[in-house]
């Protein structure tokens, strides 16, 4: 016991000498200290409990001085190790938390993540952003898993178990990564909603959010989010200040419109990509809109089109509903420059999508796992399609190996389309942000149908073996399939 107090201790002192040089900084001087409070550090026997719970008190009310963004932006400076792990466990052990408490949780564990622990072995993230790399969601719940167990060592506690509602929570990350990866445009990042929508997503998990199995996938997604936001933007601003430059170069007015009100002399204003991204988000939120606007005004200057635009894949999308695997379909989803890494991508996020459902299928109470959660809805698998799920053949070459892996990546591309068609649905009036899903789904309907034309080979198979009940069982999942095949021809028709 006495060891835990002296622990505790050394942590409250810890947090009361960060938070001292953060109100220093904001002050410009030093800050009036009760005496009790400066004799704190030094108190050891009976003496302890009675620090501790002074100290306790004391933070309870600087934590009202210290903003969240403080502490983010302190923690961009110089910090020990040891500091950090110390503020971690203070906002981890507390009996109460704010909704700033959460905050400051949640950029603490971020940089914990990004800085491990000296001679820990684990080395620090290398988020891939869209170098034309395929994302791998797989990967990101490795670095989680590590990283838990990493916080866990910190806190010398087992992590509790998180409630079943919870736990389908944190499937919606996958859903999140996927999504920042498609993104394009910083435009695109910014009109898409994901800044508060990440935010509502964390403050749903209400006092689960302190326990490790949370803490640890919000950071992950921090870091890569983080990258991607970073990149976007740095590239947008000299976009920007490019078009600024050329139009003066080749005799332009600097007040001349670029569209509606903004001008050149706004896009050759705009500040230093660096100077904004090491401002407080608060400050620089503002900057960010208007590098947001800026660019969609540059890209429609050089477009010469309006700020909106309907997917031109009608054909494509017709021939893909009869079946065939047109070169219209293809044509949409290589055209771009980042084609490749779309269909690189779509197949990773296929196989996740195998995987997810696998996973809850496997951790479901067995009368309820036909029934798989989805975004915002939930999924009915048949009985054949949820044996192929709880089925491990991965080490086997077996007519049943290829069976279930056949059923199990039809229902999940069954399922991309769904999830595409509906984002698709909900952004088609923007400027951008239908394109990544008009592409995903041009792609996914030549794949379905590719694996349409393969299925038939292993229900003929099937049939030889008299194996009837699984071609079958093969054949109801095939046809879900060419009826979602249609279902999103006739939404990219529309």
């Amino acid at each position: 016991m006495a060891q835990e107090h002296t622990t505790e201790l050394r942590d409250l002192v810890a947090v009361d000498l960060f938070y001292m040089r953060l109100l220093e900084k904001y002050m410009g001087g030093p800050v009036p200290v009760p005496a009790e409070i400066s004799a704190a550090p030094t108190a050891s026997g009976s003496n302890l409990a009675g620090a501790i719970d002074v100290l306790r008190r004391y933070l309870l009310l600087l934590d009202m001085a210290i903003s969240a963004p403080m502490v983010r932006d302190a923690l961009k400076e110089s910090t020990e190790h040891s500091t950090a792990v110390s503020l971690f466990r203070y906002y981890l052990f507390k009996q109460n938390h704010s909704e700033s408490d959460r905050d400051k949780t949640d950029f603490i564990s971020t940089y914990l993540l990004k800085h491990p622990a000296p001679g820990c072995g684990r080395p620090a993230p290398q988020p891939a952003g869209h170098s034309n790399e395929a994302y791998s969601y797989m990967f990101s719940q490795k670095e989680a898993q590590e990283f838990q167990a990493e916080i866990e060592r910190m806190l010398g506690v087992s992590t509790p178990e998180l409630p079943p509602e919870h736990q389908q929570l944190l499937r919606e990350f996958q859903y999140l990564h996927q999504e920042a990866d498609e993104f394009r445009h910083f435009d695109q990042l910014m009109d898409s909603g994901i800044l508060q929508r990440v935010r509502e997503l964390k403050a749903q998990f209400g006092c689960s959010f302190y326990n490790p199995r949370v803490l640890a996938p919000c950071a992950v997604y921090n870091v890569f989010f983080g990258k991607r936001f970073d990149d976007l933007f740095r590239e947008a601003a000299a976009q920007i200040k490019a078009f600024a430059a050329k139009v003066q170069q080749e005799g332009g007015s600097i007040m001349s419109r670029v569209d509606g009100d903004v001008t050149v002399k706004h896009l050759q204003d705009v500040e230093e990509e660096s100077q904004i991204l090491k401002q407080e988000y608060g400050h620089a939120k503002e900057h960010f809109h208007k590098v947001s606007k800026f660019k969609k005004a540059v890209d429609s200057r050089r477009s010469g089109r309006p700020s909106a635009a309907v997917a031109p894949v009608a054909p494509a999308a017709a021939a893909a509903a009869k079946g065939v695997a047109s070169p219209g379909v293809q044509s949409l989803a290589e055209s771009t420059r980042v084609a490749p890494a779309i269909n690189a991508s779509e197949e990773n996020k296929i196989r996740g999508m195998v995987e997810s459902i696998r996973n809850f299928v496997h951790a479901a109470d067995p009368a309820a796992a036909s029934v798989v959660p989805m975004r915002n809805k939930t999924m009915a698998l048949t009985p054949g399609e949820l044996e192929a799920f709880k089925a491990d053949y991965s080490s086997e070459k077996s007519f049943r190996a290829d069976f279930a892996n056949m059923l199990t990546y039809l229902v999940a591309i069954h399922t991309r389309m769904q999830h595409e068609m509906e984002d698709y649905k909900s952004k088609r009036g923007s400027a951008y942000l239908w394109k990544p899903h008009a592409d995903a789904l041009a792609y996914l309907m030549t794949a379905a149908d590719r694996s349409l034309k393969e299925a038939e080979q292993v229900c003929v198979v099937a049939g030889q073996r008299g194996l009837g009940e699984k071609a079958k069982a093969l054949h109801v999942t095939m046809e879900k399939v060419r009826a979602q095949i249609s279902a999103v021809a006739q939404t990219l028709q529309t």
